[in-house]
């Protein structure tokens, strides 16, 4: 399928510059070009925003749009330096913490008013706002000013453990499904140890774990899910900057994760989990490649890892290796397992959480992944009209879909199918979409995210290098005590 998208574009990309220097001669050359900049190394990503734009190219002559893939390690540094100067790109890949960020000083155009106006690309004949699905776009909203919005969001992500199940059959092991609970994926797991393999490896990136985050994330909400919902004053269905800053400085009965005995045995779950992960925290590419070779029966990641594996089974991934080719094989993904009150660990471990529910809905609704800004330079350049137009194109029906099925994307525009291998990574029915970090994600700039990332790392560490768990609460609830009290005194909350 690759190949096809791969030619299409490859196709258009002739098409256009042969037409475009036929414009340039006879008409003088009035295109303006927009340029998009994005980081990555997913492919078919990549082919499918080149094919956007070529589609979008193809119905209009006074813009030209170019796609620039930025090195991923370097982005956001790249991306500041350049919003800083004035001399950013038209059109920016970015993430809502990035953007509340570069929104605070100044670099980005507000959305506000072009979302309350119809997408003339929508059918729906509704405000551009109300064309994307759930809480997506008010989950990007500015973190000091939630009626203004300095980004909007293409796709969403999830997290699951996904599940060779050739292997299972190979040894007779039931395939589950998403009503599983922690014991079934344990027991899973203790009989493919049995036969020599580690069940599992988790897709994280050295310090900078976001699935490991994921999942304390899920694990809390479960286990919190009376305080979470409290938590949303508005009702509108997330737990807000504001209101997770009040979570933990307003009132006598406040969020202190030093003392919060479910975060403790969330910790403490995590840890004697850990252990049975593969060796060293895998990086994803380790990850990645031991389940894509078959040496590791099950992979913790998220579902952006969906296109690299699709494209590399099919050996279409042109940075494989060729002397080596992979062996296709099946595969699904299922939800983070249910936590239950005494979890099956193995035969001689049982772990119990004190104050679990039973029944309780899941809270796994994904944050918007894909995300585009707008600098005050691409205004200042005369350039916004284009560029807001073809970024109403991006976030259309039609671009979703081509999108969803080029890509792997979960979309979050409404009414728009999904890839079929993406099925698996939708929210469970009966799932809810109010959820709280407990990363400090989406409270600064990101700065405060990756601390909490390294304590937890280090937390999971063994020898010398690790950190108590009490360490661990009181690093973390000071450095939640530090951002909120930022956050509260920078915009003059008082409740």
């Amino acid at each position: 399928m690759f190949n096809k998208i791969k030619n299409y574009v490859a196709a258009l990309l002739i098409v256009t510059c042969f037409v475009s220097m036929i414009v340039k001669a006879v008409g003088g050359g009035n295109t303006k070009q927009i340029v998009l900049s994005f980081w990555g190394t997913n492919l078919p990503y990549q082919f499918a925003l080149e094919g956007v734009a070529e589609q979008y190219n193809q119905m209009q002559d006074e813009y030209e749009v170019v796609i620039d893939k930025q090195d991923a390690g370097n982005y956001r540094i790249w991306m500041g330096g350049r919003l800083a100067g004035g001399n950013a790109s038209d059109l920016l890949a970015t993430t809502n913490v990035y953007a509340n960020t570069d929104a605070s000083n100044g670099y980005l155009y507000d959305l506000s008013e072009a979302l309350s106006q119809p997408n003339p690309y929508s059918d729906s004949g509704l405000a551009w706002k109300d064309d994307f699905s759930g809480t997506y776009l008010t989950q990007v909203a500015y973190a000091n000013d939630t009626s203004k919005f300095f980004c909007v969001p293409t796709s969403t992500v999830s997290v699951r453990i996904m599940i060779n199940t050739d292997i299972l059959q190979k040894y007779n092991i039931e395939i589950p499904d998403e009503s599983w609970t922690f014991s079934d994926y344990r027991k899973i797991c203790e009989k493919l140890e049995n036969e020599g393999y580690t069940a599992m490896e988790i897709a994280n990136a050295k310090f900078i774990n976001y699935t490991v985050s994921w999942a304390i994330d899920i694990m809390m909400a479960q286990l919190k899910y009376d305080e979470v919902i409290g938590y949303d004053k508005n009702q509108n269905g997330q737990v807000e900057t504001e209101e997770i800053v009040r979570a933990f400085l307003d009132g006598d009965d406040v969020l202190n994760m030093s003392k919060d005995q479910d975060f403790k045995e969330v910790m403490q779950f995590l840890k004697l989990w850990s252990k049975y992960w593969g060796e060293g925290f895998n990086s994803r590419d380790d990850t990645s490649e031991n389940f894509l070779r078959q040496s590791v029966p099950m992979m913790f990641g998220g579902s952006w890892s969906v296109s690299g594996i699709e494209l590399t089974l099919n050996n279409e991934n042109p940075e494989a290796d060729k002397t080596n080719p992979y062996k296709m094989f099946n595969y699904i993904s299922l939800p983070f397992p249910r936590l239950e009150k005494n979890v099956y660990i193995d035969k001689d471990t049982t772990f119990t959480f004190t104050n679990l529910k039973d029944g309780l809905p899941l809270q796994e609704l994904g944050e918007p992944s894909g995300c585009f800004c707008i600098p005050k330079s691409t205004v200042d350049a005369g350039k916004l009209e284009g560029t807001l137009d073809f970024l109403r194109f991006f976030t259309s029906p039609q671009s979703a879909a081509y999108m969803a099925n080029a890509a792997y994307e979960i979309p979050v525009t409404k009414n728009v199918e999904v890839n079929e291998k993406m099925y698996d990574f939708l929210a469970p029915e009966n799932s809810e979409s109010i959820r709280m970090r407990f990363n400090l994600l989406n409270l600064s700039d990101g700065v405060a995210e990756e601390y909490h990332f390294k304590q937890v790392q280090m937390y999971l560490m063994t020898g010398s290098s690790s950190i108590s768990l009490s360490t661990l609460c009181k690093n973390v609830q000071a450095k939640y005590l530090e951002v909120t009290e930022l956050i509260r005194d920078d915009n003059d909350w008082e409740w």
